[in-house]
């Protein structure tokens, strides 16, 4: 049986560092948590478990003042549209300052939201397979979907690199881009943020990039890049996953021992509306100045394991299907995952003893 959210919660305070010090100096982050699309068989209780999984992190972010890019795909923004509770909660949400945003993974990735503007044959190819044209709708009815959650998108994470005309009716403010932190190093380094990158032709392109610590070795290496800075932004993104709420939680327990208060929390739409960063065209090299790193002043946490959720015994066969409900079914969708991301999923199944983590014994 899943743990209760409040009994993890209670475990999870044992994780917190001792009394939290003044923010002090550096620089603002953002936190964006991605709601995928789950549009594969079984793929319904998945979403349930992320739905109670995105509840909670949108209260423990609450309750240090921190403000998040909600990111979802048109298949979660049905589900929270589809219930009038779900939908009151999400527009409570959007009145204590959390920004909705979008999330589309495209063809050419293997957990395609199943939206995409190329033709049949186009998209058969993309997608590998054989026979019968491919079809998908699109963007308008995409962004149709979105549009029941808010009138106005402003910030979205886009995966799709095969598909030009979707990307280019997708939100003006994309986090999911190459890394803007010139001469950083380590694997946290993609979500230093020193500027803007503008596109050349469409100047209201603009974009940022994040880093997704989703483990332990992603938590230490993103408050390695965080901690040395002292002004920019700092993005990362998590996936509203019962596997990923311990990694969120220690990230916000680290946030909340140098800024108590939530002073530099920011929503995309605000930096980049805001002016926080500069903004530079796409390809040109940042004026570069010498900056002395300095240490974010904080008190040593110990060393621990990030806590995790009980993972979800997954129940559903070949991937393919659709969640209740939606219009469309969607077939042969490599669905195969990772090692450790807390889903059983058709590879794991059919390769018993390969990832006891996620399908058990």
């Amino acid at each position: 049986m899943l743990m209760s959210f409040r009994n993890v919660c209670v475990c999870f305070i044992l994780f917190l560092p001792a009394a939290a010090r003044g923010a002090g100096p550096g620089a603002d982050y953002f936190i964006a948590v991605q709601s995928g699309a789950y549009n594969f068989k079984g793929g319904e209780i998945q979403l349930e478990e992320s739905h109670k999984a995105l509840r909670e992190m949108v209260k423990l972010a609450d309750a240090q003042n921190v403000r998040l890019t909600l990111l979802f795909s048109a298949q979660y923004a049905d589900y929270i549209a589809s219930d009038t509770a779900r939908l009151a909660e999400l527009e409570g949400w959007k009145k204590t300052g959390h920004e909705i945003g979008a999330y589309h993974q495209g063809p050419d990735t293997r957990a395609w939201d199943g939206y995409s503007d190329l033709p049949g044959e186009a998209l058969t190819r993309v997608r590998k397979e054989g026979g019968k044209s491919a079809f998908a709708p699109d963007h308008r009815e995409y962004l149709a979907a979105l549009a029941r959650l808010a009138p106005e998108i402003k910030t979205g994470c886009m995966t799709d690199k095969a598909d030009k005309k979707f990307i280019a009716a997708a939100p003006p403010y994309e986090i999911c881009g190459a890394a803007q932190g010139q001469g950083k190093k380590g694997a946290g380094a993609k979500g230093v943020n020193e500027f803007i990158a503008v596109a050349k032709k469409e100047r209201s392109r603009k974009r940022l990039s994040s880093f997704h610590p989703a483990d332990k070795a992603g938590i230490e290496a993103a408050k390695s890049s965080f901690s040395g800075l002292q002004s920019g932004v700092y993005g990362v993104l998590f996936k509203s996953s019962p596997s990923e709420f311990g990694a969120f939680y220690i990230w916000l327990s680290f946030l909340k021992n140098i800024d108590p208060q939530g002073l530099r929390s920011r929503t995309v739409s605000a930096i980049v509306d805001g002016k926080v960063l500069t903004e530079k065209e796409a390809g040109s090299a940042p004026a570069r100045r010498e900056v002395k790193e300095q240490s974010v002043t904080a008190q040593p946490e110990p060393a621990r394991e990030i806590p995790r959720l009980k993972p979800v015994q997954s129940q559903f066969g070949r991937a393919g299907g659709l969640v209740p409900g939606l219009r469309r079914r969607m077939t042969n969708i490599d669905q195969r995952g990772y090692c450790g991301d807390g889903i059983c999923d058709a590879f794991e199944r059919a390769h018993p003893g390969r990832c006891p983590r996620d399908c058990g014994n």
